[in-house]
């Protein structure tokens, strides 16, 4: 049985992509009301929860864990400099290891592994091809700065599945407010004057909805249930504007993988410690 918060969550989504389609249809010479990759990983999140519903805790656990290695294999492939072939299996084991450690709940070794040990053990690597002295520091930076994104940040996202008994709801809800926000910058840049008021307006539009979906989907109180909605909106602007800057610089396409998660892999981390040091430390 679908539970009735994720039917209605589904039914928006069902509604916004109508919209969008006769947006498209009706008025094919002017700039889409979503982009369409925005409207695809809104439906990519919907098919998640479904699995977490219907498929359990693990099949979620892994796509997030392929969602991670698609999303650090576009990265990879991007950098200035290619990895060396080991540096990059090692990346890719590092993936794997980073979701078994949530598996089977070992919080202290998932919160640590990628910011201590990968941290630390990488520089000692001959990471890259061809690399000067001078170039080691800028090529490490971007490495570590690309695992913890795409990977030890994004991983939140899967370990609220198992953090609580309600823990699907909490990542429903997460990803709801996560992409209220997104939404609302999206719009607000059509208008001449949007951009200006994007940020502001992003984070009053969370702080509505987590007013609106917290009592159903969290057992949090009102008070941090209104701190969750502000926290969140800061944070999806921090993330889209963050990585947004370093698409541009790697040149990535627009859409990528990468482009998917820019504001959960923001919004995930800061909502589950937050959650964790309330709820349940």
């Amino acid at each position: 049985m679908i539970p009735l918060s994720t039917a209605s969550v589904a039914a928006l989504l069902i509604l916004a992509t109508l919209i969008h389609l006769a947006w498209t249809r009706f008025r094919p010479d002017s700039a889409p009301l979503f982009p369409h990759q925005r409207v695809k990983a809104w439906w990519v999140g919907v098919v998640v929860f479904l699995l977490a519903i219907l498929g359990g805790p693990t099949v979620t656990i892994v796509s997030f864990a392929f969602l991670s290695f698609l999303s650090l294999r576009e990265f990879l492939h991007h950098l200035p400099r290619p990895l060396s072939r080991q540096t990059r299996l090692l990346c890719y084991l590092a993936v794997a290891l980073q979701y078994w450690w949530i598996e089977i709940q070992w919080y202290g070794m998932f919160v640590i592994f990628i910011p201590v040990f990968l941290f630390l053990y990488l520089p000692t690597t001959n990471s890259f091809n061809g690399v000067t002295p001078r170039e080691t520091l800028a090529d490490q930076a971007m490495l570590h700065w690309g695992m913890m994104t795409t990977v030890f940040c994004l991983s939140h996202a899967a370990y609220l599945l198992i953090l609580v008994p309600k823990g699907p709801s909490l990542l429903l809800f997460v990803t709801v407010l996560t992409e209220v926000a997104d939404g609302v910058r999206f719009l607000l840049t059509r208008h001449p004057r949007g951009p200006e008021f994007s940020a502001p307006l992003s984070v009053l539009a969370t702080l509505v909805f987590s007013l609106i979906f917290g009592p159903i989907l969290t057992p949090m109180s009102w008070p941090h249930i209104a701190l969750a909605g502000l926290v969140l909106g800061l944070a999806g602007v921090m993330g889209n504007t963050n990585i947004s800057a370093v698409s541009r610089e790697l040149k990535m396409m627009p859409g990528g993988k990468l482009a998917r998660i820019e504001s959960l892999a923001t919004t995930a981390p800061l909502f589950f410690h937050g959650f964790r040091y309330f709820y349940t430390a």
